[in-house]
């Protein structure tokens, strides 16, 4: 038998009198204890698991899934190779520092500090490992990605943006650097976001445009050239508010917000280099313009470089090859999709152009002197951005884009082409950040990582362009409506996913250099307090958890040159990483060789 059911049954049947408090008391008691013995049909387990298909048609919960299993994939592919960057070990050493693990060199607290701060909180906990800056990239990076759909969704339905961010990832230098270590695509997840919490805060809620300040300083102290950033917000903040009119409520909102995070600011103005270096690094970048970098193995004075290069980082082939051509895809050549996909993107980015153009010159009347003049300014415009392209720093060529940007939504912009103003964000986002990389003679490819939302954006563009125009050709309504856009993304993704895997080493430096350092803890175990120089210091530094002094033999005049270095310095030991053949130095010797990395001693 039933016992709770036929208790229940025999207390429900008993009545008597009651007052209409207590009544309303027994009849939720009645209603709780009917739920514990036969609970609503809707929290039944079955019910639960009924529901997951209808979630899984939501392309954001898609996205999310997608992402995260492509974030898992290349962390642990990180993991297992090791860092194998510079500027990483630069972070991790600037982490311990934070963390108050060891005292690095003063001057090292220029970096970023975000990233690093992060990654300090995990090693306070007492996890010290590479590891912790790996997969807070990864976290960030699918942040950024979920903010990327968001964002796109302003301008493209759900299964566009959905495509769209699809190709973001798939993008080589994304993909390559997504889970490195490295703060380039943390600052874009930052950037994304500062974008979107500007663009619905103006569409939608004010209330958002207090996030838009606060996010920026975060992209800015992950990345300094997150900075430019300005450029494209301030656009969208005059476009958006018709010019001025409507500006003093939303810049209202900023500044409330900008008072709040200025005490963060001077707080990190006063405990780290950052800040005061960012503003020099800036002046220096604007007033030295080409000489900017010179010396350095990035140093190239090709303003066209990026260009040149523009297919390898839509994507790169064939399936085989070295690691160094999906982190510098420069390196590497374009593959036969990249070709596919840029001929199809201008043909529709031409279609959308043109259309815009045509209707703008149905409503041209040649009897107003403001349609000329207009027009006139516009092509002269563009033509002073091409020439200080070549001749002229890259603040008076994004001035001049910017103004440009600004005369063609006041020409072309109308009530009917309310999507002009997202395409001109993105445009300004394109521009501003290729511009700065372009003029500026330190060239790497990473550094193109800043550009790649709006290069997918117009990709996405492009191609959506084609597929509305020619949708009605195709028979299969879901391929209409999702299916191929979902095919466009799914193709791009795989293609990233199949090259990655065939350009992926098994292992990188860092396990070379981690062994010799075992090695010379374990000869030396009162190493802390000798003065250890290297040529690859930030990894050697990193290994040993002390303080190493950066010295690179190329950059003396000789190796007796060199050894004049290590004896002033009174260095007990030198670690000789990047030397193809290992030198001989005038007072030291040989005590370990590995094969690529030797081990020096002072001869005392």
């Amino acid at each position: 038998m039933d016992l709770p059911r036929w208790l229940f049954e025999r207390v429900s049947n008993f009545s008597f009198s009651v007052s209409p408090a207590e009544n309303s008391f027994s009849n939720k008691l009645n209603e709780r204890i009917s739920d514990f013995i036969s609970p609503p049909h809707n929290l039944y387990p079955k019910e639960l698991v009924e529901k997951i298909p209808t979630r899984l048609k939501n392309p954001l919960v898609v996205l999310t899934i997608i992402t995260l299993i492509i974030s898992v994939f290349i962390s642990t592919v990180q993991i297992m190779i090791g860092v194998n960057y510079f500027d990483v070990f630069t972070d991790l050493n600037v982490a311990l520092n934070y963390a108050g693990v060891v005292n690095s060199d003063a001057h090292l607290l220029h970096r970023p500090p975000f990233l690093p701060f992060l990654t300090s909180l995990v090693f306070r906990a007492g996890f010290i490992s590479s590891n912790v800056i790996i997969i807070l990239d990864a976290v960030l990076f699918v942040f950024g990605v979920i903010g990327l759909y968001l964002l796109f969704k302003q301008r493209f339905n759900e299964i566009q943006s959905f495509a769209g961010c699809l190709i973001f990832i798939s993008l080589p230098l994304v993909f390559s650097w997504a889970a490195s270590g490295s703060t380039d695509v943390p600052a874009i997840s930052f950037s994304i976001w500062t974008i979107y919490f500007m663009v619905i805060g103006l569409k939608k809620d004010p209330k958002y445009l207090y996030l838009v300040l606060p996010m920026f300083v975060l992209a800015i102290l992950t990345r300094y050239t997150a900075a430019l950033l300005i450029a494209p917000l301030l656009l969208y903040l005059i476009i958006d508010t018709n010019f001025l009119k409507n500006i003093v409520k939303p810049v209202k909102h900023m500044f409330i917000a900008l008072g709040i995070t200025i005490p963060f600011l001077i707080y990190g103005y006063f405990k780290t280099t950052y800040i005061s270096y960012f503003i020099l690094l800036i002046t220096n970048s604007i007033f030295t313009g080409a000489s900017f970098g010179l010396g350095d193995a990035a140093y190239n004075t090709d303003n066209l470089y990026y260009l040149h290069n523009l297919l390898k980082y839509i994507s790169i082939g064939p399936i085989k090859g070295a690691y160094c051509q999906i982190v510098s895809p420069s390196q590497g050549i374009p593959s036969i999709l990249s070709y596919l996909t840029l001929l199809l993107v201008l043909c529709g980015l031409g279609i959308y152009i043109y259309t815009i153009i045509e209707n703008r010159i149905k409503q041209f009347d040649k009897s107003k002197s403001w349609d000329i003049i207009h027009a006139t300014l516009l092509a002269v415009l563009l033509i002073s951005s091409v020439v200080s392209f070549f001749y002229a720093s890259y603040i008076v060529t994004d001035v001049i884009l910017f103004f440009t940007c600004l005369l063609i939504y006041k020409v072309f912009g109308n009530k009917e082409n309310e999507k002009l103003k997202m395409d001109l964000l993105f445009l300004s986002w394109f521009f501003t950040f290729l511009i700065m990389h372009s003029v500026i003679s330190l060239k790497v490819d990473r550094y193109f990582i800043t550009v790649t939302p709006a290069l997918a954006y117009f990709i996405i563009l492009g191609l959506s362009v084609l597929v509305e125009r020619y949708k009605y050709k195709i028979k299969n309504q879901n391929l209409k409506t999702w299916g191929l856009y979902a095919i466009i993304g799914l193709i791009f993704l795989t293609s990233s996913t199949v090259t990655f895997i065939g350009h992926t080493p098994n292992t990188c430096l860092i396990k070379y250099v981690e062994p010799t350092t075992q090695w010379l803890e374990e000869y030396d175990p009162d190493y802390h307090d000798k003065i250890i120089i290297s040529d690859y210091s930030p990894a050697v530094a990193w290994t040993m958890k002390k303080y190493v002094i950066t010295g690179v033999i190329k950059n003396y005049r000789d190796d007796d040159d060199f050894s004049s270095m290590l004896i002033d310095s009174n260095a007990e030991y030198y670690v000789d990483v990047f030397s193809e053949e290992k030198p001989t130095l005038r007072g030291y010797r040989m005590i370990k060789e590995t094969g690529l990395i030797a081990v020096y001693q002072k001869i005392h």
